[in-house]
């Protein structure tokens, strides 16, 4: 018999974790993660890297883009404007 586990794919646990996953899969997880120790242990790996990544790159959000990549996407959609 498979692990309740085997059914739950790295993307499940990121839409899971982003509140982004389908009423269902909310559903099923939820379960899943209270019945198999194996999946809640998996599932709190994945939102400690998630939070860690947040903390540590969410402040990139706030700087302003460099004026060379400002330029580039100007006179590529210029460019591209004009085809």
């Amino acid at each position: 018999m498979p692990a309740r586990l085997d059914f739950v794919t790295a993307e499940d646990l990121s839409a899971y974790l982003d509140d982004q996953c389908d009423p269902d899969l909310l559903d099923a997880l939820r379960n899943v993660t209270e019945q198999d120790e194996r999946c809640l242990e998996l599932v709190s790996a994945f939102l400690t890297q998630s939070r860690f990544l947040a903390q540590s790159l969410d402040p990139i959000l706030e700087e302003p883009v460099p004026e060379r990549f400002t330029v580039l996407l100007r006179a590529h959609k210029a460019k591209t404007d004009s085809e």
